[in-house]
């Protein structure tokens, strides 16, 4: 069985940085993770954090820890 992988996420929202970490199987679930912790913080619907880190801007990161 495959075990999860530790990933870390820079994110830049509403002129706020965040830095989250999660364990996940791949980048586009550690990436949904982070976005719904995100959207808690701020108190928004997790929609429009993914909506906001869509991918067509350079506004967050994503790699795998080592």
């Amino acid at each position: 069985m495959k075990s999860k992988v530790k990933w870390r996420g820079k994110f830049v929202f509403n002129r706020e940085s965040y830095t989250e970490y999660a364990y996940a199987y791949t980048k586009k679930q550690a990436w949904l993770v982070m976005c719904k912790r995100i959207a808690k913080k701020q108190g928004v619907i997790p929609s429009m954090v993914t909506a906001y880190f869509d991918g067509t801007k350079d506004n967050f990161e994503i790699k795998e820890e080592p």
